[in-house]
């Protein structure tokens, strides 16, 4: 049922955009598993026909990750590269284009969704949602990160969206695209979606089968096709990846959680206080039907011993619909007596707590990336026409530096991981990047002195006295090391 009421409209998309670059600006640096995606799209965007520079042919990682996702970016993102080529801008705000251009995609298809909402649940619901999104931390932090996670989010909302408005077509040609290209595990949540269509009777056998065959054939050559040639062997990159994780299970050597994890941890600190909305949501029966899939996708994959959150990533906005779902409950009945006008207030606070907790994830993250820091520091320190050539090691490596942040034509960086301490080497760079280790620093004293310390985040201490009340407390995490004069 749709309830009468006016919605802010263009400024809720407004505000979702502003959220996910308002994270992207604070957090501008990347983490190691976000490599793969970025320096990708870096190397299609920069060295273009020159394939033997690309960084994946000395930097494989530990399973090869489809290409399909950085040409995508890299393609959307090339007017304003060219632009910025013409106007000398230097490249770590390409890297900040790359990825608000991937969070415009996220982003894009949680305002389509919520159109959706709108025409089925009602205007409070969708403007419930799109606010309850825009609240959320890891949804907006992860929103502009290449993961590949990231990279299928959107695909997924737009197969969700097309599963609720019964466009049977369109959903399972995005879901074999989801699958076979960027995250295989997403079988099961988009599985369980399709086998409650044909359960419903909503959709045949014989017609998923029209539908299926084609969009999974074409996917996989598509795949096979370009990740082959940019790999250099015949390869389908999500058949390595599921073969690694799931029937080798080595992705237990990133350590492991227990099986209730997910609803225990990463659902409650991925949704805040807006959890407490999603039994009340329930009471419509149209949100258990979106519940089950979900739910089911959650429990079968905490099979897995390996749990990240980014990886339920795709089950946050739909929550996030029952939950709304549940606020507009209250707020549409909120003249009929003083418990629903209570209720309101707790609405609305629930929204202004999870802001306050986005702000305090938001401001610990900014603290999080010494590798970043101390390359933007480098260039800082440094002047561009001086002899320069820098030895990122991997901690600095894992913790921001990526190929956007070589913004000198004339230096040269060099990202080898075989360098030990003491080596002959050593003496060649004149420049370290290195993680802040007391025992390497001295092992350096002959050759090269801090230049600059960088600090990271430590931990969190609360004082009531202060404003705000939570202080990130900081360690020296990152050192910027140079050659001394004499040697």
């Amino acid at each position: 049922m749709a309830e009468k009421r006016n919605v802010l409209g263009l400024p809720l998309l407004f505000l979702l955009i502003s959220a996910a670059l308002l994270h992207l600006i604070i957090c501008p640096f990347t983490k190691v598993e976000e490599s793969f995606n970025l320096q990708a799209t870096h190397d299609i965007l920069y060295h273009r026909f020159d394939f033997e520079k690309y960084d994946h042919h000395e930097f494989p990682g530990v399973v090869p990750r489809t290409f399909l996702g950085p040409l995508f970016l890299s393609t959307i993102s090339s007017p304003f590269v060219f632009l910025f080529s013409l106007l000398d801008v230097p490249k770590f705000y390409t890297q900040l284009i790359v990825r608000a251009s991937l969070g415009v995609c996220v982003v894009g298809a949680l305002w389509h969704m919520q159109r959706e909402a709108r025409r089925q649940f009602g205007s409070t619901v969708a403007g419930l949602f799109c606010l309850t999104c825009a609240s959320q931390f890891h949804l907006m932090f992860y929103s502009t990160r290449t993961l590949p996670n990231v990279f299928a989010l959107p695909i997924v909302l737009l197969a969700f969206t097309s599963w609720l408005a019964q466009k049977h077509g369109r959903f399972i040609s995005l879901s074999a695209l989801a699958i076979i290209v960027f995250r295989s595990e997403l079988c099961i949540f988009m599985g369980l979606m399709l086998l409650m269509s044909l359960l419903s009777r909503k959709l045949g056998l014989l017609q998923m089968l029209k539908f299926a065959v084609p969009a999974g054939v074409l996917s996989l050559v598509l795949s096979v096709a370009v990740d082959s040639f940019f790999w250099r062997r015949l390869l389908w990159p999500e058949g390595q990846v599921l073969w690694y994780n799931t029937i080798l299970n080595k992705s237990s050597n990133w350590g492991t959680s227990p099986f209730l994890w997910y609803f225990y941890s990463a659902v409650p600190r991925a949704l805040g206080c807006t959890l407490l909305f999603v039994p009340l949501g329930l009471l419509d029966r149209r949100m258990r039907l979106l519940l089950l899939p979900t739910i089911g996708f959650i429990l079968i994959y905490s099979l897995l011993p390996h749990k990240e959150l980014r990886f339920i990533i795709y089950t946050f906005p739909v929550l996030s619909l029952v939950a709304a779902r549940g606020c507009s409950f209250i707020l549409c009945n909120y003249q009929k007596s003083w418990m629903y006008k209570l209720g309101s207030a707790v609405v609305v606070g629930q929204l202004l707590a999870n802001m306050a907790y986005s702000g305090i994830c938001l401001y610990v993250s900014y603290h999080n990336y010494p590798g970043g820091r101390g390359m933007q520091e480098l260039h800082r320190l440094l002047p561009a026409t001086a002899d320069v050539f820098v030895h990122v090691d991997t901690y600095a490596a894992e913790t921001g530096v990526s190929r956007f942040l070589e913004q000198n034509r004339n230096w040269r960086y060099d990202k080898r991981e075989d360098l030990s301490l003491p080596s002959p080497d050593v003496k060649r760079y004149s420049h370290l990047l290195m993680e802040a280790n007391g025992t390497k620093i001295h092992l350096l004293q002959d050759t090269h002195q801090p230049l600059a310390f960088i600090g990271g985040y430590n931990n969190l201490a609360f004082n009531s006295s202060h404003f705000p009340p939570v202080i990130v407390q900081l360690k020296t995490k990152a050192v910027l090391m140079e050659r001394k004069s004499s040697t």
